[in-house]
């Protein structure tokens, strides 16, 4: 898919949402699926400074032409992703979870706090800084059967520092979210971690045998590979947040895993048998 850039309005005055689009357009011979982008926007109506003490969300995302069950399972991933749910979600609120859902909510609890403060403290002014919410799902690899999104989340609303990640999701045509266990044979999990280690290790620095002690997160000081990968044409890329396995202050790890590395339990008949495609 060829891009177009997307030029995004400024989020509304008024606390009522606003779709977004930016035409994409498919790539000279290319057969995957056309797509646009779309997106919510809202701000607070009871921003006290708009430039400092306000609310503002915002959530974009690809539509896909003629292929609901792809668009639908990206956006159910993205509100996955911004947080938006959570255990406690009934199976209702989850059917009813939507873009839209998402940044009204935010700005929710935005007037929610400085309805609750003007009652408090009639006479005192409110303190506090800007809240800012953003999701954005954007598509980064496409072939005729895979498409592969990249979900970022930016949340605050007050405190040392927002909340930032990014979640990667494969998806086949059809809208299928696909998992490790799919792309590898059985019993993969103690080669790919092996190999992950070797590549982690030496990219940080430490030698085989040294422990990871206080400055890694990992439990037991043991290695862990996580589930957030992306399916690239080099290799699958694993991606650890900021404060997952190292402090926020050190940012997020990523672990690009070469192909080749894997070829002993990469599944002759799925979807890395051909990465390139």
């Amino acid at each position: 898919m060829k891009k177009v850039t997307l030029l995004f309005p400024a989020l509304l005055l008024l606390a009522s949402c606003e779709s977004k689009q930016s035409e994409q357009s498919s790539a000279k011979g290319s057969d995957a699926p056309a797509y646009e982008i779309k997106g919510d926007s809202v701000q607070s109506q009871l921003c006290v400074r708009p430039d400092s003490l306000c609310a503002k969300a915002s959530f974009t995302y690809p539509v896909f032409e003629g292929n609901k069950a792809l668009t639908d399972s990206i956006i159910r991933a993205s509100v996955a992703a911004s947080g938006y749910l959570d255990g406690e979600s009934s199976t209702e609120e989850m059917k009813k979870a939507s873009p839209n859902t998402v940044v009204k909510d935010f700005v929710a609890g935005f007037d929610d706090f400085i309805t609750d403060q003007r009652k408090r403290f009639p006479n005192e002014p409110i303190l506090g800084g800007a809240w800012a919410s953003e999701v954005k799902t954007e598509v980064i690899r496409q072939t005729p059967q895979l498409t592969v999104v990249s979900i970022f989340s930016y949340n605050y609303s007050g405190g040392a520092h927002p909340v930032t990640f990014t979640q990667y999701a494969n998806f086949t045509t059809n809208g299928h979210r696909i998992n490790l266990s799919e792309l590898f044979k059985p019993g993969y999990e103690k080669t790919l971690s092996t190999v992950a280690e070797k590549i982690f290790r030496k990219q940080e620095g430490l030698k085989d045998g040294d422990a990871y002690g206080d400055r890694y997160f990992f439990t037991g000081n043991a290695f862990a590979l996580n589930d957030n990968f992306s399916i690239q044409k080099e290799g699958l890329l694993f991606r650890y947040n900021a404060m997952e396995i190292k402090s926020y202050a050190e940012g997020p790890t990523e672990i690009m895993i070469p192909y080749a590395e894997l070829k002993s339990i990469i599944k002759s008949d799925g979807l890395l048998s051909n990465p390139v495609q």
